[in-house]
C-alpha cells in the first residue's frame, strides 16, 4: 500500500495483527464482513512519502518501521562512485574487483576456521596422533599466510584507489547538497517535487557535455559550474516566477553552506528576523527610526559581529539616516565602516531591519556576487531543449495560466522537427 500519512486505516488492523483462524480446516482471516483465505508466506508492505512521519505507539508496535530516506553523506557517496565510473572507470572498476576479492578472502578465512573447528569437535583421543588434522592445520596455515599477504597488498592498493577517488569527491558533494536545495523547494510549493532518478540522469549528462580536461582541479571546476547551472536551468523551466530568485538564493546559502562560509546565527536572524525581545536602548531619533526598525537593530546587535552597531547609528545618525532614505539602499554602502567589517550575508541582515523592502534585490546582488548573474536572468523556456531532456516515459507537461496557449509554438515546433 502506497502513500499512507500518519493515521492507519481501522480496516487494515485483523492483517496487522494477523488475525486468523480455522475454518473448514484452511486457515482464513476475516477483513470487513469477507472471509478470505490467509497464505503463512503473505507479506505486506506499507510506504509513505511523508518526510518525518510520526505514528503513534499503538501503531508502531504492529509494523516494523523502516526509514530509506537518503541521506546527504549516502547520496554524496552515490554521485562520488557516478563521476569515478565515468571519468576513471579502470579505476572505478579495480575498486569493485578489490570489494569482491576481499569478500571472497573473507569467506575462504572463515571456511578454514569452520573446517578446524569441525576437525577438533569430531577428533577423539589425542589430537596430535591425528594425521588429517595436522595436515589440515598446516595446510591452513599456509593457506592463511597467503590470504593475509594477499588482503594487506589489497589494502594499499584500496588507499591509493581512494586517494584517487576522493579527487572527485568536491563534484560529488556539490551535486549532494543541490539536490537537497532542490528537495527543499517541495515546502514552497507541493508541485515542486523532483526524482532521484531524474536528478541522477541530469548529473550524468553533465559529466558527458561538460568541457573535458587533463588537469583534475580545472576538470573539476568546470563540472560543478556546468552541472550548477544545467541544474537552475532545468529546474527554473517548472518553477513559477515569483520563485526564481528564491531558488537561486537557495541554490547560492546552500553552496556557501557546504564551504562552511555561513554563520547558523546569522542566517536564522536573517531568516526570521527580530527576536521580540524588550527593548532595552532609547530610540535616537524617532522621527525616521521606527520601533520595528529599532527593534530589529538592537536584536541584530546582540550577534558577536554586529556589537556596536547600535552605538554606531545613535554617533552618526545623520550618515544612517541618508542610507535609510536612499533609494537604492541594496547597494549602498553601510555607514560608519560596517561595509568593510561585513560580509555578504551580514550586509542582508543590517539591510532587513533598516529598509526590508529592499531585501529582494539585495538578495539578487547575493547570488550575483557569490555564483553570477545568469542565476539572476532566468532562461526563456525552450521547448526544442526541453523535448531534448524528454523520453518516451517522461512526457512534458504544460501547467498554464488563465490566457496562455502553447499550441502554436508546439505546431512550429512539430514542423522544425519533420
Amino acid at each position: 500500500m502506497e502513500n499512507i500519512l500518519e493515521a492507519l486505516d481501522p480496516a487494515l488492523e485483523p492483517i496487522l495483527l494477523k488475525q486468523t483462524f480455522k475454518q473448514g480446516g484452511n486457515i482464513v482471516m476475516k477483513i470487513g464482513d469477507n472471509v478470505i483465505p490467509y497464505h503463512h508466506d503473505f507479506k505486506f508492505y506499507l510506504t509513505t512519502k511523508l518526510p518525518n512521519p510520526h505514528y503513534a505507539p499503538e501503531s508502531s508496535v504492529k509494523l516494523t518501521l523502516l526509514n530509506f530516506t537518503i541521506t546527504q553523506e549516502g547520496l554524496e557517496d552515490q554521485l562520488l562512485g557516478i563521476t569515478v565510473a565515468k571519468e576513471r572507470p579502470d579505476l572505478e572498476e579495480l575498486k569493485n574487483n578489490l570489494v569482491v576479492s576481499n569478500a571472497k578472502m573473507a569467506k575462504q578465512l572463515k571456511d578454514i576456521e569452520s573446517e578446524i573447528l569441525k576437525l577438533l569437535s569430531e577428533s577423539t583421543g589425542n589430537i596430535l596422533d591425528d594425521e588429517n588434522l595436522i595436515n589440515t592445520l598446516a595446510q591452513s596455515k599456509v593457506t592463511s599466510n597467503e590470504i593475509q599477504a594477499k588482503a594487506d597488498e589489497a589494502k594499499k592498493t584500496e588507499v591509493m584507489i581512494d586517494e584517487t577517488r576522493n579527487k572527485y569527491r568536491p563534484v560529488a558533494f556539490r551535486a549532494a547538497i543541490l539536490f537537497f536545495c532542490v528537495a527543499d523547494m517541495a515546502s514552497v510549493d507541493p508541485m515542486y517535487q523532483y526524482s532521484m532518478p531524474w536528478f541522477v540522469n541530469l548529473f550524468m549528462r553533465a559529466i558527458d557535455d561538460s568541457e573535458k580536461s587533463e588537469d583534475i582541479e580545472e576538470r573539476l571546476k568546470t563540472l560543478s559550474d556546468f552541472f550548477t547551472c544545467s541544474l537552475y536551468e532545468n529546474i527554473c523551466r517548472s518553477l513559477f516566477e515569483a520563485h526564481k530568485l528564491l531558488f537561486s538564493f537557495c541554490v547560492a546559502i546552500k553552496i556557501l553552506q557546504g564551504d562552511g562560509k555561513i554563520n547558523a546565527d546569522e542566517w536564522r536572524f536573517f531568516l526570521s528576523g527580530s527576536s521580540g525581545s524588550k527593548v532595552d536602548e532609547p530610540n535616537p531619533d524617532e522621527s525616521w527610526l521606527t520601533a520595528a526598525v529599532w527593534g530589529s537593530l538592537t536584536s541584530l546587535a546582540k550577534l558577536p559581529e554586529f556589537d556596536g552597531i547600535c552605538k554606531t547609528v545613535k554617533t552618526q545618525l545623520l550618515a544612517w539616516r541618508a542610507y535609510f532614505d536612499s533609494s537604492e539602499t541594496h547597494i549602498e554602502p553601510i555607514p560608519s565602516g560596517w561595509q568593510q567589517k561585513l560580509d555578504p550575508l551580514q550586509r542582508l541582515c543590517v539591510l532587513r531591519c533598516v529598509r526590508p523592502d529592499k531585501v529582494v534585490p539585495g538578495m539578487q546582488e547575493y547570488v550575483k556576487h557569490y555564483i553570477g548573474t545568469r542565476f539572476i536572468e532566468p532562461p526563456p523556456f525552450n521547448l526544442g531543449q526541453s523535448y531534448k531532456d524528454a523520453s518516451a516515459t517522461m512526457p512534458i507537461v504544460f501547467v498554464l495560466s488563465p490566457g496562455a496557449d502553447p499550441a502554436e509554438d508546439l505546431w512550429k515546433f512539430a514542423g522544425e522537427m519533420k
